[in-house]
């Protein structure tokens, strides 16, 4: 609600950001069949290349990172809206390759894939309609992410040689095994139809181990969506009353404020497990390489124009 994006575009635009907020190739295949008791019910097959590993030899050991997913919308009205999704992450690698190739002055190991990660998803979209002089649109979701690691770990070179240091959710030294997250996101969004102002709120929780993909996410600090702690956001849409060019275009400005709760470390990550930051002082095992943000404000304003 926040993107201030047309209902028809969002309807057919792909997956819930609260899981996946990514820039993929990919393809999707849909059926849409008319059943009178489920209004609007559609059901998508979802397919993406996350990581190209290019040409496999004798230096890359790297496999292709592929996501796949179902998409299933029983219901969706003008004014109700129900979506559930599945998807799976195959082969996530260690760290994307154009990151910088230093940690503290030491190189990264050799880039590897860590595991598979499932996600689930269920999320409920509604509408008071008339409410005074606009409409309220209020939306709630929450979701479940599951980890799978290997036995690879993302490393450091050393002058011994490559060092390991975090898999998959848990870091080298402990036991490997899968961890559970969870998130929930809700808002609303009241919208002043005499002069196009939007008033809205949300707020959204992740949990410990929650693993989300949204590094495409405009957030200033990092997507909210994938916070290990709490985020609540305020802000206000105008949009500019003219007659647009295309059939779902706008122009408005945004203004709005948020503020970042941290819990624990390791936020739109999935690399090593999460520290509370509470007990980063008591043991040297829980050193970061940067340090950790407690906490965050921060003041936005844009002005967006889709077509």
């Amino acid at each position: 609600m926040r993107q201030n994006i047309d209902k028809n575009v969002a309807d057919t635009s792909g997956v819930p950001s609260l899981l996946i907020d990514y820039a993929f190739d990919g393809a999707t295949l849909g059926l849409a069949p008319d059943i009178q008791m489920l209004p609007g019910a559609y059901a998508k097959i979802c397919y993406g290349k996350g990581f190209e590993s290019g040409y496999m030899s004798a230096n890359n050991s790297m496999k292709d990172v592929n996501f796949m997913g179902v998409n299933l919308v029983p219901y969706a009205t003008d004014n109700l809206r129900v979506e559930m999704q599945w998807d799976r992450a195959h082969n996530i690698f260690a760290y994307p390759e154009n990151r910088d190739a230093s940690i503290l002055g030491l190189p990264f190991g050799p880039n590897t894939n860590l595991g598979d990660v499932d996600q689930f998803l269920l999320g409920i979209n509604g509408v008071v309609p008339d409410l005074g002089s606009g409409n309220l649109n209020l939306f709630l979701d929450g979701a479940v992410s599951r980890t799978h690691p290997n036995s690879n770990f993302f490393s450091v070179m050393t002058p011994n040689g490559p060092m390991p240091l975090a898999g998959l959710m848990y870091d080298a030294g402990s036991t490997r095994e899968s961890k559970t997250g969870t998130a929930l996101y809700l808002g609303g969004r009241y919208d002043y139809n005499p002069t196009g102002t939007k008033i809205g709120l949300e707020y959204n929780h992740g949990s410990k181990d929650w693993v989300a993909f949204a590094p495409a996410a405009d957030d200033m600090w990092t997507a909210k969506q994938g916070v290990h702690g709490d985020v609540y956001e305020l802000y206000l849409i105008q949009e500019i009353n003219s007659k647009p060019i295309s059939r779902f275009g706008k122009a408005f400005f945004r203004l709005g404020y948020q503020y970042y709760d941290f819990k624990y470390t390791g936020s739109n990550n999935w690399v090593g497990a999460p520290k509370s930051l509470s007990d980063l002082g008591d043991s040297p095992a829980n050193a970061q390489m940067f340090p950790a943000l407690d906490k965050s404000h921060d003041v936005y304003a844009t002005f967006d124009v889709t077509f």
